[in-house]
């Protein structure tokens, strides 16, 4: 699914005014041109259409979908006397596969002001928004809000000054593997227009925000960041970086490193299956476990040093660091096989004696 603003007949958003072999769009005078709108392509027969009937002088845009995919949100506007009013609707998937008539989301998203560019977390417990409602502190801001499951909404909370400044923050992104929050913002230091954020937190605290810098960002506007795949190392961003008017859809791939190994038992030397193996690093926290061969794998998009703890029922736990440059050497760093120890329950562990200063307790 993808937003577009490209022309459409007058009877409504199904058809695509196109002529010729070269693709050209013809626009009649009855058509009304470049109505921003969702629209669904699939590999196999390219663009198909519109995904949802949008009611006549209404215009769609930044779709999100819940985890089971059966429930989607997005922003909605109208344009009277060159204002738009921006609100956040959705709509549910039918047992057709096709989308029913959309409807405005509880009043605790669309309450007062603006409200647009939903993103629901992958595990589906927030929806992350864009608001330029009182009690933020610029234009636009970021809030969140929990998620019911039967799609309602509580109340919005803003997302703090770390996050937010006194300009636009726009178009957020959460993944819940790494913990980051992706986003744009024009209010704080970059290279121009609205800048890619990134800050690692979890809705409680968040780090100080880092721009994501070139070529991810350009000197023009940088803004809707989608995954396509688990980490965040891979997706499309929108930018008018080659443009004198619009927006585009670029693909982005972030270089990662692979960084593997096998978890064995310090004594019996077999490998330790179902360890819980984590990785963390300043940039980079994701977890693990290992399967029937003590196997286990991470891919980061950063090759800054990162620290691996084993822990497993029955073992003591241990962790390991790894440098910089053992991560810079190649793409994938296969780790020496790491081994834990295994202690035995109820049983007494001597502790070596321990010698102090004498009159000192240091």
């Amino acid at each position: 699914y993808f937003t577009s603003s490209r022309p459409q007949t007058p009877e409504g958003n199904t058809k695509v005014l196109q002529t010729g072999n070269d693709n050209t769009v013809a626009i009649s005078k009855k058509a009304t041109p470049f109505i921003n709108d969702i629209y669904f392509w699939r590999q196999e027969g390219g663009v198909r259409g519109a995904a949802i009937k949008r009611p006549a002088g209404t215009e769609f845009a930044a779709a999100t979908f819940t985890p089971d995919g059966s429930r989607m949100y997005f922003t909605a506007w109208k344009t009277e006397d060159v204002v738009k009013k921006y609100e956040i609707w959705t709509t549910s998937k039918r047992s057709d596969n096709t989308w029913g008539d959309p409807v405005t989301v509880s009043t605790t998203l669309n309450g007062s002001g603006n409200n647009k560019q939903p993103f629901v977390t992958p595990d589906g417990k927030f929806i992350v928004f864009a608001s330029d409602r009182s009690g933020g502190m610029g234009r636009y801001d970021l809030w969140y809000a929990p998620l019911r499951s039967d799609g309602t909404t509580g109340q919005a909370t803003h997302m703090g000054n770390t996050i937010n400044s006194a300009g636009d923050e726009e178009a957020p992104y959460y993944n819940a593997v790494s913990k980051k929050l992706r986003y744009s913002s024009n209010g704080m230091v970059g290279m121009g227009g609205f800048d890619f954020f990134e800050s690692r937190g979890d809705f409680v605290s968040w780090a100080k925000p880092v721009n994501m810098g070139y070529p991810f960002n350009s000197s023009k506007d940088d803004i809707y960041f989608t995954s396509t795949n688990a980490i965040g190392s891979e997706g499309y961003i929108s930018s008018d970086r080659e443009s004198l008017c619009c927006l585009e859809l670029f693909a982005v791939k972030m270089e990662t490193i692979t960084i593997k190994g096998v978890l064995t038992d310090c004594k019996t030397e077999k490998p330790v299956p179902n360890a819980t193996v984590s990785l963390n690093s300043a940039e980079d926290s994701y977890t693990a476990t290992t399967d029937d061969m003590g196997m286990y794998l991470f891919k980061v998009a950063s090759r800054k040093p990162v620290t691996l703890k084993f822990e497993a029922t029955g073992y003591f736990a241990k962790s390991v660091n790894y440098t910089t440059g053992e991560l810079a050497r190649a793409d994938t760093l296969i780790t020496a096989d790491n081994c834990i120890t295994p202690f035995k329950v109820n049983v007494p562990i001597v502790l070596k004696n321990i010698y102090f200063e004498f009159n000192s307790a240091e």
